[in-house]
């Protein structure tokens, strides 16, 4: 996600003729549509491996006039790896050399572009059917359900420190405090054993892929999700949305976000700036890290009424009514 801008900026920059692009499965459902990309494949997954990767990158570098390489741009540079020294240094040496630096501009400076470049954020591109499609599923959903503010919730992102622990309990909060929410759930197949139910919740785990919630994302009148994908595409809709901040910093995720609400931590460890596996030296409690176990539910429940307050939709009684984002 935090590259997906930069098919349109390397394009008007460079002045290249074709820009050919080789991502992941998931950054394939991004990149899909992208005007700027003239020829979009997905890796071979033998070739993932970070010795191959390196090995064929020569035969890249000999057939192109321009290469970028953007492979672990931001898991190695800014997200510390257990193989990685930083990883077991104090919080504060990383923060100062992580913390600071918002992911859009790492991935902007990678590609060498001018400053005036930075504080440019993602780019989606759907076809106005879909678009359509999105709009009336909302409609649909409101009418059937007799709710006005539609709230979509992820429950986790690929990693346990990207877990939404207390989902369930902060949830069922907002449905007894609002009386006019209603819920979605969303994550991929291994959230299928976090789901919960109740009248005012309809849970589309494992059903919605990565691209379809992106555009879904841009509809609802909230969201609410830990450090994941979905929050970076929920933030270029400019949808009001909170995210719980663990391992990443505001100034990573968060910076040049419009009707943006966060919560970080209260784990004294947080943000530690690391890309944990085996989740070494990592605190536990509750069976998970210690950062996912220790938010606060009353400040998150503060940021929720804070949401609904400022929520112009909220006032006009529509999310469908938000302004649409110019560049897309």
């Amino acid at each position: 996600m935090h590259a997906s801008h930069l098919p349109r900026l390397i394009k008007e920059y460079y002045k290249v003729d074709v820009l050919d692009f080789e991502t992941s499965t998931r950054g394939y459902q991004i990149l899909q549509r992208n005007p700027y990309i003239d020829h979009l494949s997905v890796m071979r997954a033998e070739l993932k491996d970070r010795n191959a990767i390196i090995t064929r990158w020569k035969d890249i570098e000999d057939r192109y006039d321009v290469v970028f390489n953007l492979i672990y741009t931001i898991e190695r540079t800014y997200c510390c790896n257990e193989d990685d020294q930083r990883y077991y240094r104090n919080n504060k040496y990383r923060r100062e050399r992580c913390g600071k630096i918002n992911y859009y501009d790492a991935m902007t400076e990678s590609c060498n572009l001018p400053d005036c470049y930075l504080g440019t954020r993602g780019e989606l591109y759907y076809p106005e059917e879909e678009h359509d499609k999105a709009r009336v599923w909302i409609k649909k959903t409101k009418m059937k359900y007799n709710c006005n503010w539609l709230i979509l919730v992820c429950l986790s992102g690929s990693s346990m420190h990207k877990r939404f622990q207390a989902a369930e309990s902060i949830c069922r909060k907002i449905l007894a405090k609002y009386p006019e929410s209603f819920i979605v759930l969303t994550g991929d197949k291994d959230c299928l054993c976090d789901e919960f139910k109740d009248e005012r919740i309809l849970s589309k785990v494992a059903k919605w892929n990565f691209r379809t919630v992106a555009l879904m994302a841009k509809y609802f009148d909230f969201v609410i999700s830990p450090e994941t994908g979905l929050v970076c595409v929920s933030h270029l809709w400019n949808t009001p949305t909170l995210q719980l901040l663990t391992a990443a910093s505001w100034d990573n995720h968060i910076k040049y976000a419009e009707n943006a609400y966060w919560v970080q931590s209260d784990a004294p460890c947080s943000p530690c700036h690391k890309n944990p596996t085996s989740y070494y030296g990592c605190t536990r409690k509750d069976g998970v890290p210690l950062c996912v176990a220790s938010f606060d539910e009353d400040k998150i429940m503060q940021k929720v009424e804070e949401t609904y307050v400022n929520s112009a939709e909220i006032c006009k009684g529509s999310a469908l009514q938000r302004t649409e984002v110019p560049v897309l």
